[in-house]
């Protein structure tokens, strides 16, 4: 089966398989899990010029990279600032912003990368080959640590709305002062509400593909004023602009992403 780009999203990550990408600068709130397909390194670029050829490895969020992978294949796995996934991988990153690793610490997972990259496996297989790549680079199984619930009504007040909320409201939300609500968040899920609510907009954009829409319908429905908005914010996050994922990618996701990230996500 010809090679091409795929992207499965789940409700907490979604995984991005292309067989080569240059991308300018870009950062987001997702931490992400970098892997060569072939084995063969790629290149980071640090936003100081600083080059790291590797394998395999770990971008905090909100954390400039470019990227440059000629022809090597690369699993890029983006975990939601607010997952279970996403906080065991920043203790191990212990403050650094760009982390390479040796991708033959995957041991067998390495199997799947070729058949993953051909669009071979299952959406059940690739979600759990997400899962042990985590588990790999933790060294311990992924645990499934609630927030405090406070914080989680906030999230999902914030998916709701596709981050279109203001801060009072959600204070009302978790029965907190905003002053409280602003350290309380960012100390439970790692970044501020402001940067989970752009995130939260920027997910949901990605979400849309899986349907057939234009994209002035997918910048309304994800809480963006206009398409050129929405595709400068998406640039600025994936190097690609939204109507290469709509041309170039095949988009897939199960139902709970569908439930958390689709145009009718609920407010619990």
């Amino acid at each position: 089966m010809a090679t091409q780009n795929f992207l499965h999203l789940w409700d907490d990550r979604f995984l991005y398989i292309t067989p080569a990408i240059q991308s300018g600068l870009t950062a987001r709130s997702s931490a992400t899990l970098l892997a060569s397909v072939s084995g063969h390194p790629f290149t980071l670029e640090a936003v100081d010029g600083t080059r790291v050829h590797c394998t395999a490895a770990l971008v905090a969020p909100h954390v400039s990279r470019r990227l440059d992978v000629d022809g090597c294949g690369l699993l890029s796995l983006n975990l939601d600032p607010a997952s279970s996934a996403y906080r065991m991988l920043a203790r191990r990153m212990g403050g650094h912003g760009i982390q390479p690793i040796d991708a033959r610490r995957f041991g067998a997972l390495r199997d799947d990368f070729g058949p993953a990259q051909c669009g071979a496996l299952s959406n059940e297989r690739l979600q759990s080959l997400s899962a042990k790549m985590v588990e790999a680079i933790t060294e311990s199984p992924e645990l499934q640590a609630p927030l405090d619930p406070r914080i989680d009504r906030v999230l999902q007040a914030i998916r709701a709305h596709a981050g279109q909320i203001a801060l009072r409201d959600l204070a009302a939300v978790a029965c907190l002062s905003p002053d409280r609500l602003t350290h309380l968040f960012a100390e439970q899920v790692g970044v501020s509400v402001k940067r989970y609510a752009l995130w939260t907009k920027v997910r949901r954009t990605v979400q849309q593909f899986t349907g057939q829409r234009s994209l002035t319908d997918v910048a309304l429905v994800s809480g963006f004023t206009d398409a050129a908005h929405m595709s400068r914010t998406f640039q600025r996050y994936f190097g690609l602009p939204p109507s290469f994922l709509a041309s170039q990618v095949r988009v897939t996701a199960d139902e709970h992403a569908s439930h958390a990230w689709g145009q009718n996500a609920p407010l619990h």
